[in-house]
């Protein structure tokens, strides 16, 4: 039988080396890309945020104190209606609930009555879709005005919330429920909009 020599000729000892150097070289590549790339994605990110910092910052420079009209109770000829009370507020990132808040302070105008007692805090207001959510502590249904009257607090707080043009009507809660009526008259059961009827444009006093 013919016996077969086959002989394997190794690769040249120059190669080895070269070999290694290419594989290092292209891991290197390859490492570097991805560091690359991932410190660009993360300074997007961080630009992305930094640009949206600075335009709310500048959103609220520019805008410097903002003017906003609160509505309160007058007596004029035997006859209660609200009364628009302008106030300056300084810049916010909420300013509806700040108008909220200087409301229940009470008018600083002469002749003019608050339209709730003093220790009710506004709990949460809650904007969305032209729709304000605005949630009062217990203190809010202690009014004792009567029909007319417990109609004009509730139209106090829809006029001031929807004088800001991104609120169109208004949902009134109490300590985070819905209730039927503040005091046993007026209907809560519903959003309610603006209502222009019961502004007095002028007050004499």
């Amino acid at each position: 039988m013919m016996k077969l020599n086959l002989k394997i000729t190794p690769k040249p000892e120059w190669k080895k080396p070269l070999l290694a150097f290419v594989g290092g070289v292209v891991l290197t590549l390859l490492f570097g890309s991805y560091e690359f790339f991932s410190q660009r994605a993360q300074l997007r990110q961080v630009q992305s945020e930094l640009t949206t910092l600075q335009a709310e910052t500048a959103g609220l420079a520019e805008n410097g104190p903002l003017k906003v009209a609160l509505y309160f109770i007058g007596d004029e000829e035997g006859r209660s209606l609200l009364v628009p009370e302008v106030r300056t507020i300084s810049p916010t990132a909420e300013p509806e609930k700040a108008a909220l808040r200087e409301l229940i302070k009470g008018p600083v105008t002469e002749g003019l009555q608050p339209v709730l007692p003093a220790k009710t805090t506004v709990r949460q207001l809650v904007i969305e879709n032209g729709l304000a959510v605005v949630d009062l502590s217990q203190e809010a249904v202690r009014i004792d005005r009567g029909s007319w009257g417990e109609a004009l607090v509730v139209w106090s707080l829809v006029n001031t919330l929807t004088k800001f043009p991104e609120v169109e009507a208004v949902r009134i809660l109490i300590e985070g429920q819905p209730v039927e009526t503040l005091a046993g008259h007026f209907d809560l059961s519903r959003p309610l909009r603006r209502n222009e009827q019961v502004i007095r444009d002028q007050w004499t006093r």
